[in-house]
């Protein structure tokens, strides 16, 4: 199983390669994200230039299962937080939920930007930067 950060679905969706190649990659494992990645992913629809297109999102994005997200997550995402504020190098709180959503699936995380290149992340959590 696979949970995508809002970064891959969005380059996903705007059809950049690596993105492309690495949902191609890994189309036979379940794909999951929390409800705040998707929500990150609209919020780009909305404040993109032209007329918003949720729907279109949605069309695109089916292949996404939404992740439940428990209080077990939360405090995943608590606990992981504060290993990495200890270590210096914390994460936006709205990382450290999605990371905190892999860590409490016990699944690998797949991103694409910087956010998430925090020293002492890869040692919780299986991290994959597309």
């Amino acid at each position: 199983m696979t949970v995508y950060d809002s970064s891959v679905l969005i380059d996903y969706l705007a059809g950049r390669d690596a993105a492309v190649e690495c949902v191609h990659e890994h189309a036979d494992e379940p794909a999951n994200a929390p409800p705040l990645a998707l929500f990150e992913v609209y919020q780009g629809e909305v404040f993109r230039s032209g007329s918003t297109n949720l729907d279109a999102v949605d069309d695109a994005l089916d292949w996404i299962q939404v992740v439940d997200t428990p209080a077990t997550v939360a405090r995943e995402a608590a606990v992981l937080q504060d290993a990495l504020r200890d270590r210096g190098d914390p994460l936006a709180a709205r990382d450290a939920f999605i990371a905190g959503t892999a860590v409490a699936l016990n699944e690998r995380l797949v991103v694409s930007d910087a956010d998430f290149d925090v020293d002492g992340l890869r040692d919780v959590l299986d991290l994959d930067l597309v």
